[in-house]
């Protein structure tokens, strides 16, 4: 009798999407090692993609595109997953929050009323983009603040 427990998958390798499973994005992974970069700047143009994406794209659709090229970086780099993953929600809250294409904008203006004009929503976000980039700095300098909830609770 065969009592030998299958081994559980990475939780990257658990993303049910293409990308994940093709050549390209292999590649892809190889050819971001091999610029030789240090992780902090391969963590922080990550961050700055995933702000560009969100000006155009939703959510779920980054983290399917994004996730299957990420996370093995951040695993081959020894990254904290927790702290990666608080930045990579900031960064995913944040881009979609700034202008011109903000999909958080384009329903604030949907809810708002007819006298309330973009210019007045771009306005009245402008406090939480800075609030947003602050924090993106404090936990991408400062690491501890993201983490220690979780240690302190496991």
């Amino acid at each position: 009798m065969n009592l030998d427990r299958p081994v559980a998958p990475e939780p990257y390798d658990l993303l049910p999407s293409v990308p994940s499973f093709s050549v390209a994005t292999e590649a892809l992974k190889k050819k971001i090692v091999g610029f030789g970069l240090p992780p902090l700047g391969v963590i922080a143009l990550m961050m700055l993609l995933l702000i560009f994406l969100g000006l155009f794209v939703e959510q779920v659709s980054m983290m399917l595109i994004t996730l299957p090229i990420y996370m093995p970086l951040v695993v081959k780099y020894g990254v904290d997953p927790v702290w990666f993953g608080v930045m990579f929600l900031i960064c995913m809250q944040l881009g979609l929050l700034l202008p011109p294409h903000g999909l958080l904008l384009m329903t604030m203006k949907g809810v708002a009323p007819p006298a309330v004009r973009m210019g007045h929503i771009f306005q009245a976000v402008l406090p939480y983009i800075a609030m947003s980039l602050l924090l993106l700095a404090l936990v991408f300098f400062v690491p501890a603040v993201a983490v220690w909830l979780p240690k302190v609770l496991v």
